[in-house]
């Protein structure tokens, strides 16, 4: 089996359920076998329900305790000895630093990087995250550029990073029958009214990220606070969990206070994202930094417009004036404004959401973004003088995502 496994490496298997599904599939459709490595977590059941071999292990998401790290590092080089797969995928900052090396090291044919944003050290302007820039900046640079190919979501972040192949691919890919502004039934956003509290008519503006400074979540909040002054009968909505893990988490406390004095609903993390995209009158992502969100992704899918910061990410999703409307970071103010545009203009929120399901059908289609990989992985595979399987080859992402 060794040249039919396909090492598929992240810093949570909650990733691979997410946002992998697809790849997997068809992966395993054209006759390889997907071996998912990432450190013990609740979500391995799952990720062994869709066929996937699943290898555990140990890493610390934010530390840098160098015990730690360099276990990260020998465990995954013995994880490639013994399994020997002809290629090794690596997603986000620690399972790109630490797998390519140890890919590199144990003799992985073809080595492949997804960079799928720049984390903590590059969003946040404290002490503490320009030193570590400063410091694992330009090693993360060298380590990427012993990969055979680095996947961007966003070409800003390929100028910062670099490498010796690199490769723009817009996103992780959705599915567009899944996420679709008829996905939701009309009684089910009746249900989800009433569980909420809501009037059908009640004017809804969604968030959904992770509890997260740099996110925007103060600014979504002050924006909130500023429009309900004037606009009482408007909810906001604020949906995801606070990470522990992340030096920039906003704590729970903070998060139900703001609930607490009615400016927001804080709904914590919830498993129907799509349903409460269903009721809301707009998506709205108010981030320092992206890859390329996929709440944003999602949200044009589902037919909505969009409000969002002018950065590297968001302005790949949200086209100003034509599918929502951007903003600059750290301004409530301006947040407020473009909010409320949207809130006063029923015509013109139609008319973005419709442009937005435009832009989801052209560019974020998982079958897309999929085919786009499996024909890196065939280049990379025949560049190195390797047997390019003719299920690659003549494989058709359509007959398995249909």
């Amino acid at each position: 089996m060794k040249n039919r496994i396909v090492a598929l490496v992240v810093n949570n298997l909650y990733d691979l359920w997410l946002w992998r599904q697809p790849l997997i599939q068809v992966l395993q459709e054209a006759g390889y076998e997907v071996v998912a490595i990432g450190p013990p977590g609740p979500w391995r059941e799952k990720i062994v329900r869709l066929g996937c071999q699943v290898i555990v292990y140990p890493l610390s998401r934010r530390g840098l305790n160098p015990l730690i790290e360099a276990t990260s590092l020998t465990r995954l080089f013995g994880i490639y000895r013994r399994c020997q797969p002809i290629i090794a995928h690596h997603f986000t900052i620690k399972p790109n630093f630490y797998g390519t090396l140890a890919a590199r090291l144990a003799g992985v044919p073809v080595m492949v990087a997804t960079v799928t944003g720049l984390g903590y050290i590059w969003t946040d302007d404290g002490p503490k995250a320009r030193l570590l820039r400063a410091i694992l900046g330009p090693a993360y640079r060298q380590v990427l550029r012993l990969a055979d190919a680095v996947i961007y979501l966003n070409e800003a972040d390929r100028q910062v990073l670099g490498g010796r192949r690199t490769v723009l691919i817009p996103g992780e890919g959705i599915d567009l029958e899944a996420f679709s502004p008829e996905a939701v039934s009309s009684d089910r956003r009746l249900i989800l009214h009433k569980e909420l509290g809501l009037r059908p008519e009640t004017p809804v503006v969604l968030m959904v990220s992770r509890m997260l400074r740099h996110k925007g979540v103060a600014e979504f909040v002050e924006a909130a606070r500023r429009l309900r002054q004037f606009y009482p009968h408007v909810v906001f909505l604020l949906v995801g969990p606070s990470d522990d893990g992340n030096p920039a988490r906003i704590p729970v406390e903070e998060l139900q206070a703001w609930d607490a004095a009615g400016v927001v609903r804080y709904l914590g993390p919830r498993d129907d994202v799509r349903n409460l995209m269903a009721i809301a009158d707009m998506v709205v992502l108010p981030s320092y930094r992206e890859g390329l969100p996929r709440v944003l992704v999602e949200g044009a899918a589902m037919g909505k417009p969009l409000v969002a910061t002018d950065i590297p990410g968001c302005r790949e999703v949200v086209r100003h004036g034509i599918n929502g409307l951007l903003v600059s970071p750290r301004n409530p103010i301006a947040l407020a404004e473009a909010i409320e545009t949207l809130l006063k203009d029923p015509i013109l929120r139609s008319q973005m959401g419709a442009a937005s399901r435009r832009l989801a059908e052209e560019k974020f289609s998982d079958r897309q973004v999929v085919a786009q990989i499996l024909r890196l992985y065939a280049e990379l595979l025949e560049a190195k003088g390797l047997p390019v399987p003719e299920s690659l080859l003549n494989f058709t992402v359509e007959q398995v995502l249909s």
